[in-house]
């Protein structure tokens, strides 16, 4: 699906969502009040009634969906009706929610990852930053060179945006930079694009500004990287143990009951060495890799 087919698609989509869902989403707007920051800082640019619209309908199209999947799926194996019956009730309401609880956390989980992708990048951005300015660039010049480096991540989006703000809107550099401090999800980029601003209004010292800024930014980026280090160190070896050397000796204790006969807890051995080989394992290390990432500071 090309660029212009899917943008065409979600704008019917969200047409659809609103024509339908928009009353039952303003009816209840209050009650997901909390989401609206989300969205926000999430840079997901959306009435909160619009994207609960969206939610409502994408999750009664999943229930009515899942509902005659499972009708269909019953009535072709022949299952019996007490069972199907316990199916077509449980499996559409599961997978619905699934698919509202869905909508309720992504804008968390993309705020948390533009907040990650900023914290990464802006000991760097702000070096360059500091070279930018001590050559004599103006503020807003310093933005529009950041925008042209993708290495930035998300620091080169938010630079667009306060570049937008003051062609666009025609705003001062001083209100741009305002604006977009109050939508990004990093306190630490906050606080930087508010000094900007401050100093700016102030009339201070910004190379001097920056300056301090990008060293002490450095300094902080490498005590974390040799903290997480460290840190990744007990990882490893709580996987070495936990995920290698403990399945190994299990799996050689099965090896020996397998020689001598009889179940375990009702499995036989070929069973459990089957389940732990290429269920258990399997599931542990995606959990080990999941935690991983979850942890991760954001270096």
């Amino acid at each position: 699906m090309g660029v212009h087919n899917w943008s065409s698609f979600k704008k019917s989509y969200t047409k659809s969502a609103a024509k339908y869902f928009l009353p039952y989403a303003e009816k209840y707007e209050e009650k997901f009040r909390n989401l609206h920051p989300q969205l926000v800082m999430s840079n997901i640019r959306m009435l909160l009634k619009t994207w609960l619209s969206i939610a409502f309908f994408t999750t009664f199209l999943a229930y009515t969906i899942s509902f005659v999947v499972v009708v269909l799926t019953g009535i072709l194996l022949g299952t019996d009706i007490v069972l199907l019956l316990f199916f077509v009730i449980l499996l559409p309401v599961i997978f619905s929610a699934f698919v509202f609880i869905g909508f309720y956390i992504y804008p968390m989980q993309r705020k948390n990852r533009i907040k990650k992708n900023i914290e990464t990048n802006l000991p760097f951005a702000l070096t360059h930053m500091s070279a930018l300015a001590s050559s004599g660039l103006s503020p807003e010049h310093v933005f529009e060179m950041l925008t042209g480096f993708s290495e930035y991540g998300e620091i080169s989006n938010y630079s667009r945006l306060v570049v937008r703000n003051m062609k666009a809107f025609g705003m001062s550099s001083s209100e741009a930079i305002k604006s977009v401090a109050d939508r990004t999800p990093s306190s630490n980029f906050r606080l930087v694009l508010s000094g900007i601003q401050t100093t700016i209004e102030k009339g201070g010292n910004l190379i001097q500004y920056l300056g301090e800024l990008s060293e002490k930014a450095i300094v902080d980026y490498k005590i974390k990287r040799d903290m997480y280090l460290k840190t990744l160190e007990t990882y490893a070896d709580l996987y070495t143990t936990i995920l290698v050397a403990a399945p190994l000796m299990f799996l050689v204790v099965l090896g020996i009951m397998g020689m001598i006969g009889g179940d375990i807890f009702g499995f036989s051995v070929d069973q459990l060495m089957f389940l732990v080989t290429w269920v258990l394992l399997p599931a542990l290390n995606i959990l080990f890799l999941a935690f991983v990432e979850i942890t991760y500071p954001g270096l």
